[in-house]
């Protein structure tokens, strides 16, 4: 068994490895499109000369070489330059939208924690029974569900037939914070509702599989309930599944948030993507792919260190 320093030493190089063919992948893909950049901005009727001089003034006559290693140390330092269409730093813009993604992707994970950890434990103990079959059930019809369907049904009834929550105004934290938080509650919800049926799945076919174990057969031949059998063992067996599906949970969220966005009508990181996207915005358009890829790496790198915590014999040579 490899110790812990190693293994986290073999992990923190994988980690490194991913992230540079992640930038040289987003870089080689958002070079090769069609296109040019100086013309769109510039507009059909701008002559050539001024085309080239922009090009020149943008960097975008260097080598390609030349550009990747200048915007890879501008990743590096968190400056991948300056926005073509807002002739802002990338860096700001970014930490500008990214409360409003940030904040929707964690209030879809407590939700998607909340709901489908006690709704696993309630159709596990018992699979098979009525009780596990409707939730089943249901827990197939909200996997069927696209985030932007439930946001639109969200909308539809909790928005304008009940006015429950505010639909389609952000209030930035540093103003309200409550504010803030409610008027996420009905996008983030509407994120999560796939996503605790995925996780619900999981951990329900976790669970039943542990409770078949040796270990809970020698415990119950001890006179152990089976509540106690399941809070003290089961679960505690169950967390290297659910590590691993959490982390996939999480970073889908943070992609279906991008769409969610756009429905109601929220200033994240969706919004500024489609901007940059329809301006050719390089420098923009590259910093908002790479860095969410950023935190996607991460988060499977943190659940990849919790899981051989929780788990010592994943650490094998």
């Amino acid at each position: 068994m490899q110790s812990k320093a190693g293994y986290l030493a073999g992990k923190l190089i994988e980690l490194l490895l991913t992230l540079l063919l992640v930038s040289l992948l987003v870089f080689a893909a958002f070079s090769i499109i069609p296109g040019d950049t100086a013309r769109v901005m510039l507009g059909p009727d701008a002559s050539e000369s001024q085309v080239a001089l922009l090009r020149a003034e943008l960097g975008l006559d260097k080598p390609l070489a030349v550009r990747y290693g200048s915007w890879l140390l501008g990743l590096l330092s968190f400056n991948p330059g300056t926005s073509y269409a807002y002739n802002m730093s990338v860096s700001e813009l970014i930490a500008q939208r990214l409360p409003v993604t940030i904040g929707m992707s964690a209030i879809a994970m407590i939700m998607v924690i909340l709901i489908s950890y006690p709704l696993a434990v309630l159709s596990a103990r018992k699979p098979g029974r009525l009780g596990d079959q409707i939730c089943s059930v249901i827990g197939h019809i909200l996997f069927a569900i696209p985030p932007y369907v439930a946001s639109l049904l969200l909308i539809l009834l909790a928005g304008s037939l009940f006015s429950l929550l505010t639909v389609g105004n952000y209030v930035s934290p540093s103003d309200d914070f409550i504010g803030y938080v409610g008027c996420l509650l009905l996008p983030s919800f509407a994120i999560a509702l796939p996503k605790i049926a995925m996780s619900f799945k999981f951990l329900r076919s976790s669970i039943i599989e542990q409770r078949t174990s040796d270990y809970v057969r020698t415990s119950k031949s001890h006179g152990l309930p089976d509540l106690k059998i399941l809070i003290r063992h089961v679960l505690p067996n169950s967390n290297v599944s659910s590590i691993t599906i959490i982390s996939i949970i999480l970073s889908d969220i943070l992609g279906g948030s991008l769409i969610v966005e756009q429905v109601f009508n929220l200033p994240g990181l969706g919004r500024l993507l489609l901007s940059a996207i329809s301006r050719r915005d390089f420098p923009l358009l590259s910093g908002i792919v790479f860095y969410l890829a950023f935190i996607t790496v991460i988060l499977y790198f943190i659940s990849d260190i919790a899981a051989s915590l929780a788990d010592p014999r994943i650490r094998l040579k």
